[in-house]
């Protein structure tokens, strides 16, 4: 992740995103984009019973999910930037 990313973020929300990227890179790596920016055009975060989460509009990332947007938000970009690195 950027630093500038991981600056914006609180202690508590870098603790979330810690606690997230094993299981999100798994689930970006099993999603049906083939680079960051197929990523970007595909999914988005979008609010799903009281939490957000990452979601190409049909079916979200299996077990990302977070009260906090901008966690997720954070995430996003993160493999936006970083896919397949």
């Amino acid at each position: 992740m950027d630093d500038g990313t991981w600056n914006r973020l609180s202690v508590a929300q870098q603790s979330a995103v810690k606690s997230l990227s094993k299981k999100f890179i798994k689930a970006v790596q099993a999603s049906t984009a083939d680079n960051g920016w197929e990523f970007g055009e595909k999914y988005s975060v979008q609010t799903l019973d009281g939490e957000y989460i990452i979601s190409d509009g049909i079916t979200p990332l299996p077990g990302i999910a977070h009260h906090d947007r901008q966690v997720l938000e954070a995430l996003m970009t993160d493999a936006i930037q970083n896919y397949g690195r």
